[in-house]
């Protein structure tokens, strides 16, 4: 086996130019958790609850290229069960809840605080997609039927 230490590998320096101007991480973040254009901050991001614009009204960003299907339930999820969790140890410090009564109060709480916190995760999270320039590949455009 032929010792190929003595050769380094040099990563390939060529800028790579996005395809979107950018504020800084907390501009965008903030702007995405306000469910805002990340690259703008004036156009909203959604059309509906979830359902993303395909581009900025005012600035052009591809929003509806960030694929930003299944990351933002799983966040909503690990955010509000650990806060769930830690209100429902400090209700039930001595163990005197019915699992009745703990369904009853936390299951909707619990959907509650997934609605509410659904939306501006996934502005977040397109947020930071649109950061890094991760972006779906451009649709060729289909020819009418007509």
């Amino acid at each position: 086996m032929p010792n190929d230490l003595s050769h380094n590998w040099t990563p390939k320096r060529n800028p790579t130019t996005t395809e979107v101007a950018m504020p800084s991480w907390p501009i965008a973040i903030g702007r995405g958790l306000r469910m805002r254009c990340p690259a703008c901050g004036q156009s909203p991001i959604f059309q509906g609850y979830l359902k993303v614009n395909p581009e900025c009204a005012i600035c052009a960003a591809p929003l509806g290229r960030v694929p930003s299907d299944d990351a933002p339930p799983y966040i909503t999820l690990l955010l509000s069960l650990h806060v769930i969790a830690i209100i429902l140890v400090l209700a039930d410090r001595h163990g005197q809840m019915s699992a009745v009564t703990a369904a009853a109060i936390f299951v909707p709480l619990i959907i509650i605080l997934e609605l509410l916190l659904l939306r501006p995760v996934k502005g977040m999270v397109i947020a930071v997609l649109l950061k890094v320039d991760m972006l779906r590949k451009k649709q060729p455009a289909q020819p009418g039927n007509g």
